[in-house]
């Protein structure tokens, strides 16, 4: 029986998953709602949502490489430490969601949304991020070594502590951002949007005194 996510009444109907923990390489779900499942912990490849809702379901501790989520929600999703190497992310919204250590390193995101999530120490170095918002994350003690981030908008997220050295941050957004302890080079600074408080900061950075 299909019947509507209870959370997204403006999307298209979703059909509840009904199949088991497993994640078989390989597999591709589409138009599903998942609830409360646990794949955490679990090795696979090449496995797709598209069109999915999910909602506190679980990939704790587990390596997905080459996972897709395409046009998809997750809601109070656990990915804690989770390996997603290679991962492709497309118009996908994260919502609530514990992201503490998630490894994405050389993922694609695309049109993605993260909002009040929990990604401290996550890695996303070698990504490149096109059209990705985040809004109110915690982001303190991650990596975007060597990350394309041009356009990217880190709105009311605390970045203390972060690595962005080698990151490409040409109108990358980060006012209203906590960046205290952020480490970066001067070179990777061009094109950069920051507000006045955090000018200041940068400047410091670089040796400068700014004097009345």
């Amino acid at each position: 029986m299909r019947t509507p996510s209870p959370t997204h009444p403006g999307r298209a109907p979703r059909t509840p998953y009904g199949g088991g923990q497993d994640l078989v390489p390989e597999t591709a779900f589409e138009g599903m709602a998942f609830e409360g499942q646990d794949f955490g912990g679990q090795s696979s490849d090449l496995v797709a949502f598209r069109g999915c809702d999910l909602g506190r379901v679980s990939f704790a501790n587990g390596t997905l490489s080459r996972v897709e989520f395409g046009d998809s929600v997750l809601e109070a999703c656990d990915l804690a430490n989770a390996r997603w190497e290679r991962a492709h992310l497309a118009g996908a919204r994260f919502s609530g969601c514990r992201l503490v250590g998630l490894d994405l390193t050389g993922a694609l995101l695309r049109r993605c949304r993260l909002e009040a999530c929990n990604a401290s120490l996550a890695c996303f170095r070698d990504a490149s991020l096109r059209e990705v918002r985040f809004q109110d994350c915690d982001l303190r003690g991650s990596s975007f070594q060597g990350a394309d981030l041009r356009g990217v908008s880190f709105a009311g997220c605390d970045l203390a502590e972060c690595q962005l050295s080698f990151a490409k941050l040409g109108g990358a957004d980060l006012r209203g951002a906590r960046i205290e302890g952020l480490r970066v080079r001067i070179e990777d600074l061009k094109g950069l949007i920051v507000d006045p408080v955090q000018a200041a900061y940068l400047a410091g950075l670089m040796g400068l005194r700014i004097l009345p």
